[in-house]
């Protein structure tokens, strides 16, 4: 028996973070922010802050990308871009107090809908779907290295 066409990995995959992200965006929205930006903020450290070639990568984008979200971040007086001491081309990108309170709220939501879901699946539920989410992008990068190569 066939499976439709919607009963893919990459389809349920594809369904369940355009929910998740249609979620989080209507909350971020809610205090004049993104999905982006509020992703963005939590992988700012808050004590140290971060290059924003280092911080690329931690959001999947290649550097020159980030330009957009960090002027609206900036222009918000979330984040505040530093050149590096020893050299000026780099910048770090620092969290503002408030750019802090930003993070605070994102991790809240994060981690308040996180429990949600434990509550109503499990908890054995989702350290199982961690687990296969683990196998299936370990699985979807070695077939892209075999693709690349």
């Amino acid at each position: 028996m066939s499976k439709k066409h919607t009963e893919t990995v990459d389809s349920k995959l594809k369904t369940a973070w355009q929910v998740v992200s249609r979620m989080y965006n209507a909350e971020a929205s809610l205090h004049d922010l993104t999905i982006s930006m509020g992703h963005f903020l939590l992988n700012i450290d808050s004590h140290d802050g971060i290059y924003g070639s280092d911080l690329a990568p931690l959001l999947g984008m290649e550097s020159t990308s980030l330009s957009r979200i960090t002027l609206s971040l900036e222009k918000k007086k979330l984040i505040q871009r530093i050149p590096d001491k020893e050299d000026g081309r780099k910048m770090k990108i620092v969290l503002t107090t408030k750019g802090k309170a930003a993070k605070e709220l994102a991790k809240n939501v994060v981690r308040n809908f996180n429990h949600l879901v434990e509550v109503k699946i499990g908890k054995n539920k989702v350290d199982d779907f961690f687990k296969t989410m683990d196998e299936i992008t370990a699985l979807a990068e070695h077939r892209n290295k075999l693709i690349k190569n």
